[in-house]
């Protein structure tokens, strides 16, 4: 989902950022992002339980997602007028912001599983 967004901030054209403009902009922050998506998954992969790193890519997810889609700043981006209302086809603008509903809703999906391992572990007795 993440990269979905982000390509279509790209197709979109608004709100984008290097290395798809010549701008360094926040979109170019929100790349780095992958830095923290990518070890959680190959950790995963390899069988580590990991729920605490899970929690905190999560909370540090939404938070961003949240200010930079839905805190009124000066140039925060505006779901219906900056997602939406680009495309000229409505549903394009409707998939746009089902992406983006998808990407939220992904994102809060893994900080509540991540809380229910970090639970469930705490319940387990130890094994000495």
């Amino acid at each position: 989902m993440t990269f979905l967004h982000h390509a279509d901030h790209v197709v979109r054209g608004n709100h984008s950022g290097w290395p798809f403009v010549a701008e360094i902009t926040p979109f170019t922050f929100s790349l780095l992002g992958y830095v923290l998506i990518l070890p959680g998954i190959y950790l995963t992969a390899r069988g580590r339980s990991i729920p605490g790193y899970h929690l905190f890519v999560a909370v540090v997810g939404l938070a961003l997602l949240g200010f930079v889609h839905f805190v009124p700043t000066g140039d925060y981006e505006a779901p219906i007028r900056d997602i939406y209302l680009v495309y000229e086809s409505p549903l394009t603008g409707v998939l746009a912001l089902g992406v983006l509903a998808g990407l939220i809703a992904s994102v809060a999906a893994l900080a509540i599983v991540a809380l229910g391992a970090i639970r469930a572990r705490s319940r387990t007795p130890e094994v000495s």
